[in-house]
């Protein structure tokens, strides 16, 4: 996915959501490659698989960026 899919406010909730990805696992002392990010986000989306529609829109964004 390319950053011109998604709007620039979008781009910066996706990259938030990202980041955030990334501090939980270097707090649990888990690697922060790519594929370790991606399953953190599948498991979150799975999780929260009946929030808010815009939160799941964001986390599959996401993954699609991130996914290896």
């Amino acid at each position: 996915m390319k950053r011109d899919v998604l709007n620039e406010d979008d781009y910066d909730e996706v990259c938030r959501v990202i980041g955030d990805a990334v501090i939980v696992l270097t707090e649990m002392g888990h690697e922060t490659r790519r594929a370790e990010i991606t399953r953190l986000l599948q498991r979150t989306r799975h999780q929260r698989a009946h929030d808010e529609r815009d939160e799941q829109r964001m986390l599959e964004h996401a993954i699609r960026l991130v996914k290896p």
